[in-house]
Protein backbone atom coordinates (compact mmCIF):
# COMPACT_ATOMS: atom_id res chain seq x y z
CA UNK A 1 0.00 0.00 0.00
CA UNK A 2 1.39 3.71 -1.37
CA UNK A 3 0.31 6.20 0.23
CA UNK A 4 2.51 9.66 1.62
CA UNK A 5 1.86 12.49 4.60
CA UNK A 6 2.87 15.78 4.03
CA UNK A 7 2.61 18.03 7.16
CA UNK A 8 2.64 21.91 7.06
CA UNK A 9 1.91 21.23 3.12
CA UNK A 10 0.99 24.94 2.79
CA UNK A 11 3.42 27.75 4.03
CA UNK A 12 1.73 29.91 7.04
CA UNK A 13 0.84 32.81 4.63
CA UNK A 14 -0.47 30.19 2.17
CA UNK A 15 -2.44 27.87 4.87
CA UNK A 16 -4.28 31.34 5.72
CA UNK A 17 -4.97 32.43 2.38
CA UNK A 18 -6.70 28.58 1.66
CA UNK A 19 -8.43 28.63 5.03
CA UNK A 20 -10.24 32.25 4.81
CA UNK A 21 -10.83 30.90 1.68
CA UNK A 22 -12.61 27.72 2.25
CA UNK A 23 -14.14 29.74 5.09
CA UNK A 24 -15.84 32.31 2.77
CA UNK A 25 -16.41 30.03 -0.56
CA UNK A 26 -20.23 29.21 -1.75
CA UNK A 27 -21.08 25.58 -1.09
CA UNK A 28 -23.56 23.66 -2.85
CA UNK A 29 -25.63 20.95 -0.91
CA UNK A 30 -24.20 17.08 -1.93
CA UNK A 31 -23.36 13.23 -1.14
CA UNK A 32 -20.93 10.90 -1.54
CA UNK A 33 -20.71 8.67 -3.19
CA UNK A 34 -22.88 10.68 -5.80
CA UNK A 35 -24.21 8.18 -7.00
CA UNK A 36 -28.08 7.03 -8.45
CA UNK A 37 -27.93 4.15 -6.14
CA UNK A 38 -27.92 6.85 -2.76
CA UNK A 39 -31.15 8.87 -4.00
CA UNK A 40 -30.60 11.50 -0.73
CA UNK A 41 -28.76 12.44 1.56
CA UNK A 42 -30.04 11.44 4.67
CA UNK A 43 -28.00 7.74 3.75
CA UNK A 44 -24.92 9.03 2.19
CA UNK A 45 -21.94 10.82 3.52
CA UNK A 46 -23.94 14.49 3.18
CA UNK A 47 -21.78 17.18 2.62
CA UNK A 48 -21.27 20.58 0.92
CA UNK A 49 -18.86 21.40 -1.88
CA UNK A 50 -17.55 24.03 -3.34
CA UNK A 51 -17.37 24.39 -7.54
CA UNK A 52 -14.16 22.83 -8.95
CA UNK A 53 -11.39 24.89 -8.90
CA UNK A 54 -10.38 26.32 -12.41
CA UNK A 55 -7.04 27.57 -13.87
CA UNK A 56 -7.77 31.21 -13.03
CA UNK A 57 -8.29 30.22 -9.12
CA UNK A 58 -5.42 31.57 -6.83
CA UNK A 59 -6.11 28.43 -4.75
CA UNK A 60 -5.77 26.01 -7.58
CA UNK A 61 -2.68 27.65 -8.11
CA UNK A 62 -0.96 27.48 -4.66
CA UNK A 63 -2.12 23.80 -4.67
CA UNK A 64 -0.92 22.51 -7.89
CA UNK A 65 2.43 24.42 -6.95
CA UNK A 66 2.98 23.73 -3.50
CA UNK A 67 1.83 19.99 -4.25
CA UNK A 68 4.46 19.58 -7.16
CA UNK A 69 7.07 21.60 -5.19
CA UNK A 70 6.97 19.16 -2.43
CA UNK A 71 6.30 15.99 -4.42
CA UNK A 72 8.33 16.51 -7.70
CA UNK A 73 5.70 15.33 -9.83
CA UNK A 74 4.16 16.76 -12.41
CA UNK A 75 0.36 17.15 -12.52
CA UNK A 76 -1.30 16.82 -16.20
CA UNK A 77 -5.11 16.71 -15.06
CA UNK A 78 -6.63 17.71 -11.62
CA UNK A 79 -9.89 17.77 -9.97
CA UNK A 80 -9.58 19.86 -6.34
CA UNK A 81 -12.19 22.03 -4.24
CA UNK A 82 -13.47 22.57 -0.46
CA UNK A 83 -16.19 20.49 1.34
CA UNK A 84 -17.27 21.03 4.33
CA UNK A 85 -19.15 18.03 6.33
CA UNK A 86 -21.41 18.51 9.55
CA UNK A 87 -21.47 15.76 11.86
CA UNK A 88 -24.99 16.70 12.71
CA UNK A 89 -25.96 15.63 9.64
CA UNK A 90 -24.35 11.85 9.31
CA UNK A 91 -26.41 9.99 12.01
CA UNK A 92 -26.72 6.79 10.05
CA UNK A 93 -22.30 6.88 9.21
CA UNK A 94 -22.54 6.90 12.40
CA UNK A 95 -24.05 4.21 12.84
CA UNK A 96 -23.77 1.95 10.19
CA UNK A 97 -20.03 3.64 8.65
CA UNK A 98 -19.41 4.66 5.53
CA UNK A 99 -18.81 2.22 2.59
CA UNK A 100 -15.07 2.08 1.62
CA UNK A 101 -14.68 3.09 -1.74
CA UNK A 102 -12.19 4.02 -5.12
CA UNK A 103 -12.18 6.58 -6.82
CA UNK A 104 -12.08 7.14 -10.80
CA UNK A 105 -9.78 6.00 -12.68
CA UNK A 106 -8.72 8.24 -14.78
CA UNK A 107 -6.52 9.91 -11.60
CA UNK A 108 -3.45 8.21 -10.37
CA UNK A 109 -3.69 10.06 -7.06
CA UNK A 110 -6.30 10.93 -4.63
CA UNK A 111 -6.06 13.02 -1.24
CA UNK A 112 -7.29 15.24 1.06
CA UNK A 113 -5.76 18.84 2.29
CA UNK A 114 -7.47 18.73 5.92
CA UNK A 115 -8.09 22.50 7.27
CA UNK A 116 -9.51 22.81 10.76
CA UNK A 117 -9.78 19.29 12.08
CA UNK A 118 -7.29 16.91 14.05
CA UNK A 119 -7.11 13.47 15.55
CA UNK A 120 -7.68 10.18 13.76
CA UNK A 121 -11.03 9.93 14.26
CA UNK A 122 -11.11 12.70 11.64
CA UNK A 123 -9.07 11.50 9.12
CA UNK A 124 -8.93 8.77 6.39
CA UNK A 125 -8.70 5.25 6.84
CA UNK A 126 -7.15 2.73 3.89
CA UNK A 127 -8.04 -0.64 2.89
CA UNK A 128 -4.91 -3.78 1.75
CA UNK A 129 -7.77 -4.99 -0.17
CA UNK A 130 -7.80 -5.21 -4.11
CA UNK A 131 -11.29 -6.93 -4.59
CA UNK A 132 -12.99 -5.18 -7.45
CA UNK A 133 -16.63 -6.15 -7.48
CA UNK A 134 -17.35 -7.26 -3.62
CA UNK A 135 -15.64 -5.13 -0.64
CA UNK A 136 -15.10 -7.78 2.53
CA UNK A 137 -12.80 -6.25 4.41
CA UNK A 138 -14.06 -4.96 7.87
CA UNK A 139 -11.58 -2.50 9.32
CA UNK A 140 -8.80 -0.46 8.05
CA UNK A 141 -5.53 -1.28 7.67
CA UNK A 142 -3.69 1.89 8.39
CA UNK A 143 -5.90 5.34 9.78
CA UNK A 144 -4.27 8.69 9.27
CA UNK A 145 -5.34 11.24 12.06
CA UNK A 146 -6.46 15.05 10.68
CA UNK A 147 -4.09 18.12 11.44
CA UNK A 148 -4.47 21.21 9.86
CA UNK A 149 -2.33 21.99 7.01
CA UNK A 150 -1.71 18.02 6.24
CA UNK A 151 -1.60 16.56 2.67
CA UNK A 152 -2.32 12.97 2.69
CA UNK A 153 -2.68 11.33 -1.00
CA UNK A 154 -2.41 7.56 -2.16
CA UNK A 155 -3.33 5.86 -5.45
CA UNK A 156 -6.84 6.41 -6.45
CA UNK A 157 -7.74 2.69 -6.51
CA UNK A 158 -6.74 2.11 -3.00
CA UNK A 159 -9.92 1.30 -1.21
CA UNK A 160 -10.25 4.08 1.55
CA UNK A 161 -12.89 6.19 3.54
CA UNK A 162 -13.04 8.96 5.45
CA UNK A 163 -13.84 9.12 9.15
CA UNK A 164 -15.50 11.25 10.86
CA UNK A 165 -15.64 12.28 14.55
CA UNK A 166 -19.16 13.21 15.80
CA UNK A 167 -17.74 15.31 18.42
CA UNK A 168 -16.22 17.52 15.53
CA UNK A 169 -19.01 19.73 14.64
CA UNK A 170 -17.85 20.69 11.32
CA UNK A 171 -15.10 19.55 9.08
CA UNK A 172 -13.36 21.15 6.29
CA UNK A 173 -11.31 19.72 3.89
CA UNK A 174 -9.83 19.93 0.21
CA UNK A 175 -10.44 16.89 -1.83
CA UNK A 176 -7.98 16.47 -4.89
CA UNK A 177 -7.74 14.06 -7.20
CA UNK A 178 -5.16 14.18 -9.65
CA UNK A 179 -3.10 12.73 -13.15
CA UNK A 180 0.23 12.86 -12.93
CA UNK A 181 3.22 12.09 -15.72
Amino acid sequence: MNFKIIDNFFSSENFEYMMTSAMLSTYKKTWQPNSQVLLNRANSYACYETKEFTHSDKSLKLFLNTFQEKTGMVVIEFNTFFRKIYSKELKNIFKYGIIPHQDNEKYNLAGIVHYNSTGIDDGTGLYSSNEKEIFYQIEPDVLIGAKPNRCVFYDSQIWHRPLQDENNEMRIVQPFFLKIK
